[in-house]
């Protein structure tokens, strides 16, 4: 009875024994990380639920990837949102001087001050533009911060001045 009590013993500790070990490696499990698979090397039924195991950690790394290169994308697609954003904000009043100019031209007016202040404009723009291109060309490299003063009323004032030939501006 004592020898059939310990093979008894014996057989449940191996069958208990790998089901333990998949329990653990289940608790361990975690999204992002690379999880171990387990090797099993008989075809039971035991050797079955590892091999689903398996398969589940697979997918679930392939989960992984798949979401993390869908927040990249998002994340890319967010910033050219915005880079597209910037690019208009100066294209606007450069149009719309632009189109102040040639009414200007069309009606036979003649105004070296208005076409001073209209090439100030445009080429204060260009430069926005072209700083804005730099900056995202420069946006791999992941350059430092640079924090500078500005003059907001100047600034402010340069907006104004974009906007006060159109007649949309009041």
């Amino acid at each position: 009875l004592l020898i059939a009590g310990g093979i008894a013993i014996y057989f449940a500790n191996t069958i208990t024994k790998p089901i333990a070990v998949i329990g653990e490696k289940l608790k361990q499990i975690q999204l992002g990380s690379r999880n171990q698979p387990l090797e099993w090397k008989t075809h039971d039924e035991i050797g079955a639920l590892i091999v689903e195991y398996n398969k589940m950690i697979n997918k679930l790394q392939d989960s992984a990837d798949q979401l993390a290169q869908s927040e990249r994308e998002g994340a890319w697609r967010e910033m050219a949102q915005q880079v597209a954003h910037e690019i208009k904000n100066p294209l606007t009043p450069m149009k719309l001087n632009v189109q102040h100019l040639q009414r200007t031209i069309d009606a036979g007016k003649s105004d070296p001050e208005m076409i001073e202040r209209i090439s100030a404009t445009l080429i204060e723009q260009i430069n926005s533009l072209s700083a804005i291109a730099n900056e995202f060309s420069d946006f791999a490299k992941m350059p430092r911060a640079r924090n500078e003063r500005i003059n907001l009323v100047t600034n402010l004032k340069n907006l104004l001045q974009l906007y006060e030939n159109s007649s949309r501006a009041e």
